[in-house]
């Protein structure tokens, strides 16, 4: 009694779990895709030409200058520190070289395998409460998931603003206007709560 990203519905992003619902006439991919990059994709781009300039210098500064202390026998801290300084200018050249070429084969390499443009706004897909994901049989289809997930939401939705009170302060306002609201919430509850029994049965969680 599970579902995942692993049903042939289902996707994840962003640690939430979606169904692509069968009307959308969309597949899977594309309406993950059309989302947009998890943000650990996009966090991920390699170091800057700043971060490779200094590791350079530091390297090539540090191993000139032991060379030039262990092997040249120079023991003059002036001539160490200007030894110290041609190898570090050295070692930020090769290393801001060494990014160049290896971000243009990469770039290549990108250019050559590059996926489809991923289409102009996000496709319909409904999120699926983990709850209700665990619940469900493994064998439930991904439109049985868009209806349980949308009757589970509407439930919880329509008794969180039931309970508190939609966040409005009621203290300045109209008393006719605030039953008019309270009242509302209170259809919008137990029609939420009468569509949303059945599944709370079918998916074992407490009745409204």
């Amino acid at each position: 009694m599970s579902v995942d990203a692993r049903h042939p519905s289902c996707f994840e992003f962003e640690a939430r779990l979606y169904v692509v619902p069968s009307w959308s006439g969309h597949g899977v991919v594309e309406t993950r895709r059309s989302l947009g990059p998890e943000i650990r994709e996009t966090s991920r781009g390699g170091a800057g030409v700043g971060r490779w300039a200094t590791l350079g210098a530091l390297v090539g500064g540090s191993f000139l200058g032991g060379v030039a202390a262990t092997v040249w026998r120079v023991d003059g801290l002036w001539a160490l520190s200007l030894i110290f300084v041609l190898g570090a200018a050295v070692g930020a050249v090769l290393a801001i070289g060494t990014r160049t070429i290896f971000q243009e084969g990469a770039g290549d390499q990108a250019r050559g395998t590059a996926a489809p443009s991923p289409p102009e706004g996000p496709l319909p897909a409904v999120e699926v409460p983990w709850d209700v994901a665990r619940a469900a049989p493994e064998d439930s289809t991904g439109d049985e998931l868009v209806l349980w997930a949308t009757l589970t939401s509407r439930y919880r939705e329509a008794r969180e603003a039931l309970v508190a009170g939609g966040g409005e302060d009621d203290r300045f306002t109209d008393p006719r206007q605030a039953g008019a609201r309270i009242a509302e919430w209170e259809s919008a509850y137990r029609t939420a709560s009468r569509d949303y029994e059945p599944v709370a049965r079918l998916l074992g969680f407490p009745l409204p």
